[in-house]
């Protein structure tokens, strides 16, 4: 049987390994979390300093100094009076602790839990030993920003440099679901990095690959191996978390589930009509699970900007109201929270409120210069503020930054129909090939296709984009045209419709 203890304003569920104040997670490192409750669920007695050590780090020899450190954190976090030192015996929790019994059923975590191990270097080098450090450090504080991801701090993983402790167990100390492995050689004149993600417990690979640099080719090695490892390992991990959430408990998801298979909507279904549906209707549930979810609400609201820009929703009073609503709310929850800065300001800017957007954008980018759809928004805000070159030049920054992103085949789209707009149509049209090269499904760059062709006076091939285009979405009209493209466009569409 399992259980919860209260005490104070605490609540502490043994099950899902959580601790709860007044209702809200406080975040606990797996040892803290250990020692906390070894104690509190001993409540009763006093445990002595080498029952502690053999319950929190089991089989590890460890300082007696590690209680002293677990003691004084939490009592900062509880107050000074929670736990007791009993001189020559141990140590005592000393609140009030009411337990009560939880079902077992088991429940999805609000967050997956993942560790970075520190990159093997395969070799004497010196300066990859450092590279690998650095890279461990770098891979760590990228994957932090990776909205619904607990990442576990490299002071916990280090302690796994040259250790021979088997994948399972070392899951099994840190609690975690998912591991990132890696390894760094030098072979000839190019630094090579292999990297993998597994699932802990079993070690199944879900994901690998590789990675080569000639040192000369970058001012800054490590940045890059960072980045261009993150832009592959976000979705990789993101899909390895959707097909675990779907084997524990497909039919009663949490917020974060939820959340999850938004994005799993977008990355199976494409910028399409039944993507983008099942993708808000998702965040909807989301929020309808935890109303304080600022993420969710400013997700939706973007998505609910660009479906109804694009002419997948009615450009009704009502559906502008759902998505400025979803985005100031999104900002009240969480304005210190990237990603959620980066959709509602891209949401305000394409419902109209270009200005209040670009503040929000600034803002989105201050907190994480790294935020490639922050970057990317910002740029198109600038471009609908008549800055076309500063505005082309930042949204290709963002496209550089993460250059495997889902989301690249409607960015270049946009991109593309920019280039359109500033009479360019040889740019527009390799911006729309490479649309189509990155989402095959995508419609609307067909459409961009299309347009830049009509407009090179190649009728012929034009037809043809816009068949495609018709073809992946039958219900495609003229008047979406209008909406996505302009009138200009749409008329010129409208002229080779029948042919």
């Amino acid at each position: 049987m399992d259980y919860s203890y209260f005490f104070d304003h605490f609540e502490l569920r043994a099950n899902e390994r959580l601790l709860l104040r007044e209702g809200e997670t406080v975040n606990l490192g797996p040892r803290t979390f250990d020692f906390l409750m070894c104690l509190v669920s001993n409540h009763t007695r006093v445990l002595s300093k080498d029952e502690l050590l053999q319950t929190v780090w089991p089989g590890m020899v460890v300082e007696e100094n590690n209680l002293t450190v677990q003691t004084s954190a939490l009592r900062k976090l509880l107050g000074s009076q929670a736990i007791s030192t009993v001189t020559g015996r141990g140590y005592q929790f000393s609140l009030p602790v009411r337990r009560t019994e939880v079902s077992s059923k088991p429940t999805v975590q609000k967050h997956s839990t993942i560790a970075v191990l520190p990159f093997k270097v395969l070799g004497e080098q010196t300066d990859l030993r450092f590279l690998a450090e650095g890279l461990l450090e770098d891979v760590i504080a990228l994957l932090a920003r990776v909205p619904g991801f607990l990442v576990i701090s490299q002071a916990s993983t280090q302690i796994f440099d040259h250790s021979s402790v088997a994948l399972p167990e070392i899951a099994e100390q840190l609690q975690v679901q998912f591991v990132v492995l890696g390894s760094i050689r030098r072979v000839d004149e190019i630094i090579r990095v292999n990297v993998q993600l597994a699932e802990a417990q079993t070690g199944q690979v879900l994901w690998n690959s590789r990675f080569e640099c000639s040192p000369a080719s970058s001012a800054d090695l490590q940045e890059e191996i960072a980045r261009g490892l993150l832009s592959e390992l976000e979705p990789a991990l993101t899909k390895a978390e959707i097909a675990q959430i779907r084997r524990q408990r497909p039919n009663n998801l949490d917020a974060w589930a939820h959340y999850h298979e938004a994005t799993g909507a977008l990355a199976q279904l494409g910028w399409s009509e039944a993507g983008l549906r099942n993708a808000r209707h998702q965040l909807e549930n989301s929020i309808e699970i935890d109303s304080s979810f600022g993420l969710a609400h400013a997700h939706l609201a973007l998505l609910t900007a660009l479906s109804r820009n694009i002419g997948l929703l009615p450009h009704s009073d009502a559906v502008l109201a759902s998505g400025l609503t979803a985005a100031n709310t999104a900002i009240e929850l969480d304005a210190g929270n990237s990603e959620v800065m980066g959709y509602a300001g891209c949401a305000l800017c394409d419902l109209g409120q270009t200005r209040q957007g670009l503040i929000t954008l600034k803002a989105a980018l201050q907190l994480n210069p790294s935020n490639a759809q922050a970057q990317v928004a910002h740029g198109a805000a600038l471009v609908l503020m008549n800055e076309l070159e500063g505005g082309i030049a930042q949204m290709r920054l963002g496209m550089r930054i993460s250059p495997k992103d889902r989301r690249l085949g409607f960015w270049l789209w946009i991109l593309s129909c920019f280039l359109l707009r500033a009479n360019r149509p040889e740019e527009a049209l390799e911006e729309a090939i490479k649309a189509i090269q990155h989402d095959t499904r995508f419609h609307l760059a067909h459409v961009a296709q299309a347009a830049a062709l009509d407009k090179l006076g190649n009728t012929p091939l034009a037809q043809q984009a816009l068949i495609q285009a018709r073809t992946l979405r039958p219900a495609l009209s003229v008047e979406e045209i209008a909406i996505s493209h302009g009138k200009k466009i749409a008329a010129r569409m409208a002229l080779m419709w029948q042919t």
